[in-house]
């Protein structure tokens, strides 16, 4: 029998429930053509050897201009392109205690190249992955951006994220459970339900990328659907099981 996680090492899971992304403003950035398709090319953006595009996991802070503002009735949410994460600063202001300033970054949302006061972005340099143990994995070679497929038990299994206050990733913000539970901390509006996802000591081995899929991130596009893939498929299952 498994032994169970130690409190430490639980996390409540706060994922967007949305398909109602947050849009970039194409005219505040210089784009890139791939396929005929014009995508935003903004500068806190990674290019990998086989041209795929994403968040450059390196980097700290990211500020982003939007073409909308984002739903006032979704508060945690993501930009169409990239997936940055995006937050209302009224549940921000619920965890920001919680931030390791040297690791996790407030930016500033702006529109037509005004900040909004509202909405925030929420970046984690190197931002610990989220893995699925019958997923694969990859990450990129330039700035270590990972890509999973997440399928299975969902798991962390990097020794550095044990007793960790805070996560930030793409796949969502990840609060410490007893900490939440200890403050009674709201569900942000427009998201799943948080389910538990614990660090895990021996951790299932991580299967390599499908010889028969194309390079990760080939294309734009192709990139903003790895570095969000079917994760949504989970997410959705578990605002099911929620409702």
């Amino acid at each position: 029998m498994a032994k169970a996680a130690a409190p430490a090492d639980r996390w409540l899971w706060y994922a967007a429930r949305t398909g109602r992304c947050v849009p970039l403003d194409p005219t505040a950035y210089p784009s890139i053509t791939d396929q005929g398709e014009a995508t935003p090319s903004p500068p806190w953006v990674c290019r990998s050897p086989n041209g795929g595009l994403h968040i450059d996991s390196r980097l700290g802070r990211v500020d982003i201009d939007v073409a909308k503002a984002p739903p006032a009735n979704i508060e945690i949410n993501w930009t169409c392109d990239y997936g940055v994460r995006v937050v209302s600063r009224a549940w921000l202001s619920e965890i920001r205690d919680l931030i390791d300033e040297g690791t996790i970054f407030v930016g500033d949302v702006r529109r037509k190249g005004r900040r909004m006061e509202n909405w925030a972005t929420l970046n984690q340099t190197g931002a610990p992955r989220l893995l699925g143990s019958e997923g694969w994995a990859d990450s990129c070679p330039i700035c270590g951006q990972p890509f999973s497929v997440l399928r299975g038990r969902l798991f962390f299994a990097d020794p550095g994220v044990r007793g960790r206050p805070l996560i930030v990733n793409g796949q969502g913000v990840f609060v410490r459970e007893d900490l939440a539970l200890g403050r009674n901390l709201r569900r942000p509006t427009g998201s799943f339900k948080p389910s538990v996802v614990s660090f895990l000591a021996n951790p299932p081995a991580l299967k390599p990328r499908p010889a028969w899929l194309t390079p990760l991130g080939s294309s734009p596009v192709e990139a903003q659907q790895a570095s969000q893939p079917h994760w949504r498929s989970v997410l959705a299952a578990l605002w099911k099981a929620g409702r």
